[in-house]
């Protein structure tokens, strides 16, 4: 498949790979198509804000195993949810 990038799509994916956040193209577009996925799913009734803090803080942890994250993007998700069910938001 063949993407077409406008200019500012091309210097912020290049902005991204040059401070080291990502090692590939590949690497930038599965974060994209995984946070698009995420904001698509059902259930989450969290803010886009909230839920760019949870998937920046994952992708940001290079440390985590893959159940690691995903238990940790878990665990965040329950306390976003019960904290906006209670009415605690901040």
């Amino acid at each position: 498949m063949t993407i077409n990038l406008t200019p500012e799509q091309e210097s912020r994916l290049q902005a991204l790979l040059s401070r080291g956040a990502y090692e590939s193209v590949e690497q930038v577009v599965e974060a994209a198509l995984t946070a698009v996925e995420q904001r698509t799913l059902p259930g989450f009734a969290g803010t886009p804000d909230e839920l760019d803090t949870l998937l920046s803080e994952g992708l940001a942890s290079r440390e985590l195993a893959e159940g690691e994250f995903w238990s940790s993007v878990t665990q965040r998700t329950d306390a976003l949810l019960a904290q906006y069910k209670s009415g605690s938001r901040s």
